[in-house]
């Protein structure tokens, strides 16, 4: 209708750096999602978690607990310091 033709002649006037994208998840999906975007949009990623997970691999980690350092890390650091896109942490 009216309102989607106006909200899209908003979005198509806005330069592509000031275009903001906002990706529900930090997981496998999210983060590539993210890095695909982050040139030409600014991306927002908002997760439940503060850390990844490699989830499959977390049985491992009961016979090898060290190997759990392999399989998680803190999301802001990377999501905001090498990716150069925002993260929130919360729902």
């Amino acid at each position: 209708g009216h309102a989607a033709a106006v909200g899209r002649a908003r979005v198509s006037a806005m330069p592509p750096s000031q275009r903001r994208v906002l990706v529900i998840g930090g997981s496998f999906a999210g983060l590539c999602v993210a890095r695909d975007l982050k040139d030409h949009y600014l991306v927002t990623i908002v997760d439940a978690k503060e850390f990844f997970e490699y989830t499959p691999g977390v049985l491992r980690a009961y016979v090898k607990p060290k190997h759990l350092d392999a399989l998680t890390f803190t999301l802001y650091p990377v999501i905001e310091g090498r990716m150069g896109c925002k993260f929130i942490w919360g729902e």
